[in-house]
């Protein structure tokens, strides 16, 4: 089976949380052919085959960007030649450029739609977008939505929710593991008279509060630096992680806030990233926009025993972290309100183990390789299989046609 992935962006050039959900679909279907089609990081680069982490990846060029959007005549091209001899073309939405090949024709297998969050990005090009849209979420054979939250925030999606299949994203066995040591290693101290205020194994004072995302509009992170400022529990300090374009901006707020307990991280290794989540107290997720559609941030921390504070979004996010079980959700663009949560888990410890551990099981329960494997051997496998039937059926009818003309002679 040959599965072509088609985007504007792969690895190692970012694509976000995207990328790694393409990433995933290749490392849970081993036993099949994969290439993924994307965009060029900048104009600058030719066109070129080369590999990431063993996986074939074709890199158009790109003429130029609108609303942070790689348009290349040359994508349309790749997908055209990449995709003749496909069984499932998956297309990675939001990306105009992917819609575009779709009503052009250019693609041949059968269309899986990945919808990972609305347009609302594209401001006044969404207008436009939804004609593309509407065309390839109606020529799709499926679409796949992370949580039902998705679906039922997108009144465009909703529309077409009878091709809908659900499929959570998923953490690494090695986030797992690593987080089971974290857990036993953290009840172990539990035991032990020697408290105090910091995190699962650190000797700080200082309550460990911590974001990881780009640093873009909808993560709301203004928000989160404001509600900082007005927390009552004042033994704390806020690590960003990530890097985007209002890092700047971010940076002069939290200096007009005076907050000397804000650390910005900037971009870091995979490695570096862990260790902040190990070392936290728990995560903060402020988005305020459902162009957040998932965040699998979340499962990150909720992996390593970790609760989180999210926001109450028409999109899949609520629905990784459950409100009162494994961490507090609070409505998108309340700083009030995302102070109070923050005090809530800084100053009481016991609730941060009792949401942490939940957190865990969940994680564990719903989240693994092996359930996204299922999902996905389910949707492609069955469809093949109907796919064959369909053919067979059509060929015996065919004979059958044939059979009956010879016998009357017509």
């Amino acid at each position: 089976m040959k599965i072509i992935q088609l985007f504007k962006i792969f690895l190692p050039d970012n694509g976000g949380g995207i990328a790694n959900v393409m990433e995933s679909i290749v490392d849970v279907l081993p036993e099949c052919e994969h290439q993924v089609v994307v965009c060029q990081s900048s104009r600058k680069k030719k066109g070129a085959d080369d590999r990431y982490r063993g996986i074939a990846v074709r890199r158009s060029r790109q003429m130029f960007e609108i609303a942070s959007t790689p348009v290349s005549l040359q994508f349309l091209r790749d997908v055209k030649e990449k995709t003749k001899d496909a069984d499932f073309v998956i297309c990675h939405f939001p990306y105009p450029m992917a819609d575009l090949a779709v009503l052009l024709g250019f693609y041949s297998g059968r269309l899986v739609v990945w919808w990972h969050c609305g347009f609302d990005q594209y401001t006044w090009l969404a207008p436009f977008y939804r004609v593309l849209a509407k065309h390839t979420l109606k020529k799709a054979d499926q679409i796949l939505v992370s949580s039902k939250g998705n679906l039922a925030g997108s009144e465009l999606l909703w529309k077409y929710r009878k091709k809908c299949r659900i499929v959570p994203f998923c953490v690494s066995d090695e986030y797992l593991r690593r987080g089971q040591e974290l857990v036993a290693a953290a009840k172990k101290r539990e035991v032990s008279p020697e408290k105090n205020g910091g995190s699962q194994g650190s000797t700080e004072e200082r309550i460990r509060i911590l974001f990881i995302g780009r640093l873009v509009w909808y993560k709301g992170c203004d928000v989160l630096l404001r509600a900082f400022a007005t927390m009552k529990h004042k033994k704390c300090r806020l690590i960003l992680v990530g890097s985007g374009p209002l890092e700047r901006e971010l940076k002069c707020l939290a200096d007009s806030l005076r907050l000397s307990q804000v650390e910005f991280m900037g971009r870091v290794s995979e490695k570096e990233k862990r260790k902040q989540l190990e070392r936290c107290d728990f995560l903060v997720l402020p988005s305020i926009s459902k162009a957040e559609a998932f965040a699998i941030v979340q499962l990150e921390a909720m992996a390593f025993g970790k609760p989180v504070i999210n926001t109450a979004l028409q999109s899949g996010v609520p629905y990784v972290s459950i409100h009162g079980q494994t961490g507090i959700t609070v409505k998108p663009g309340s700083a009030g309100q995302l102070a109070k949560a923050m005090d809530q888990l800084a100053g009481d410890q016991a609730l941060r183990s009792k949401y942490g551990s939940q957190a865990q099981r969940r994680v564990q329960r719903y989240f693994t390789k092996q359930a996204m494997a299922e999902k996905y051997r389910q949707l492609f496998y069955s469809q093949t299989q109907a796919h064959t039937g369909e053919a067979g059926d059509r060929q015996r009818k065919t004979k059958e046609r044939k059979g009956r003309k010879s016998e009357t002679g017509i």
